[in-house]
């Protein structure tokens, strides 16, 4: 019998619904449903909403466990699409039980798109933490300069994306990284915030984990920066044939449009396995000036292209 999988999600109500789709996608790709157990950190979701994750993940076969947490007493640089919920990853160690000494944290605008038992098995090699190269970041020189000024990271060396992290919550607890970054975050103004915050923590001390399993926009658009550097265009040609995740990290989110193939067709897919199923869509953000679905899905399909051709 296989071991349990805990997964971590975290979010307000406003993300409830895309939480479960999340969810339901992890649930449809596992051979092993029955091992999974999906902890709901929950900033204020509200009852019928909380019913509706539940009911999600119980009709595919998962556990759950919805933990109600408040953001509030979290201090931090909280600006644009990113919610105080976010934080609430950095706290997973402290707020799942004593007993559970592994978790997989996932953003909630996520698809999963392979089996999450591949995940949980990747060795982590004794780190603290495993994530996904964000190749936004190290494909580009204004950035790499940017995180070298900032966090004192050398130019050229990995910085992560952290919409995805295999967490050792043994050492997290035995290490207080808690503490660690979030003080780390409470006395800088981070472009990336928590995120900036993690990679300063664990500088030189997190195991990589290959890129589909966070594949980003510049993965998955395939951006100039990107296609242009040897050491990254391969793999990433690699990752947008095969994606094991699928995440809308920055201003462009799936619920926003209407169905519009490649760009969102699975976020939609996920959506009908869910108790959100008959939602109104599409939902478009408080911020949707100059976003053109259109654009994104040139930028997808030249993509493709590419990654056909390497």
């Amino acid at each position: 019998m296989m071991d349990t999988m805990y997964i971590v999600l975290a979010c307000d109500d406003s993300y409830a619904q895309h939480l479960a789709v999340a969810a339901a996608s992890i649930l449809k790709h596992t051979a092993t449903p029955g091992a999974v157990c999906i902890y709901v950190l929950s900033d204020g979701i509200s009852a019928e909403r909380q019913q509706a994750i539940r009911d999600t993940i119980q009709d595919l076969g998962g556990t759950v466990v919805i933990l109600d947490v408040n953001s509030q007493s979290i201090q931090g640089f909280v600006s644009g699409h990113l919610s105080k919920a976010a934080y609430l990853r950095l706290q997973i160690p402290e707020l799942l039980p004593e007993n559970i000494e592994k978790a997989i944290y996932l953003d909630t605008d996520v698809v999963v798109l392979d089996d999450i038992a591949k995940l949980w098995n990747i060795d982590l090699a004794g780190k603290p933490i495993g994530a996904v190269c964000d190749y936004g970041i190290m494909a580009s020189q204004r950035m790499q300069k940017q995180k070298q000024d900032t966090l004192g990271l050398p130019v050229g060396q990995g910085y992560f994306n952290s919409g995805m992290l295999v967490m050792d919550l043994r050492l997290w607890r035995q290490q207080h990284y808690c503490e660690q970054v979030l003080t780390c975050i409470s006395e800088h103004q981070f472009r990336h915030h928590d995120q900036d915050g993690l990679n300063k923590v664990f500088m030189d001390n997190w195991q990589e984990i290959p890129l589909p399993w966070n594949v980003i926009p510049p993965v998955f658009c395939f951006h100039f920066s990107v296609l242009k550097q040897r050491r990254f265009r391969y793999l990433a040609a690699a990752a947008v044939r095969k994606p094991a995740i699928f995440h809308w990290a920055g201003r462009y989110k799936p619920w926003e449009f209407p169905e519009s193939g490649i760009f969102n067709e699975s976020y939609y897919k996920y959506l009908h396995e869910t108790a959100f199923r008959n939602a109104s869509m599409p939902q478009p953000g408080n911020d949707m000036k100059g976003k053109s679905v259109t654009r994104q899905l040139v930028r997808m399909k030249m993509a493709g292209f590419w990654a056909g051709l390497l």
